[in-house]
């Protein structure tokens, strides 16, 4: 009776699992940095990164691309893999997981006009300067 107390009691006290959604290829929840531990370390090669943060923007097109907020202000876009994979457009201000490669660039004006449309701004010279991120996995917090 005293074991069966004592289980009760270590599965009653035990941290709830995160719960994530898969999109693209399986990543692990384990081992990832923050944005800003990732703003110290991505330059203008391109280097594999597993970050988590939070979404401040997703495309509304068609999920084909999301920004992660950040208190640098940095642009950090994140597209998928060969195009190969989407997210849902209704996940602003979720936190994610992505995995992947990433080095900052300047984008083309066509280009940064096109992520502006997208996204239903005004596109701005600023734009053209990000952070590209390319995952092959994401995940997305449940809840």
């Amino acid at each position: 009776m005293r074991y069966l107390i004592l289980l009760v009691l270590t599965v009653a006290c035990s941290t709830p699992q995160e719960k994530f959604s898969t999109h693209g290829e399986v990543i692990t929840s384990e081992k990832y940095l923050s944005t800003a531990e990732f703003l110290a370390q991505v330059n203008e090669e391109e280097e594999n990164y597993k970050v988590r943060g939070v979404i401040e923007e997703v495309c509304q097109m068609k999920g084909c691309w999301m920004v992660l907020k950040n208190d640098q202000g940095a642009n950090i876009r994140v597209t998928f893999k060969d195009y190969g994979f989407f997210v849902p457009k209704d996940i602003s201000g979720r936190e994610v997981i992505v995995e992947g490669v990433a080095n900052k660039e300047v984008l083309e004006e066509d280009v940064a006009r096109h992520y502006a449309e997208d996204g239903g701004k005004e596109y701005d010279e600023s734009m053209r300067n990000a952070i590209s991120f390319v995952a092959k996995g994401v995940l997305v917090k449940e809840g």
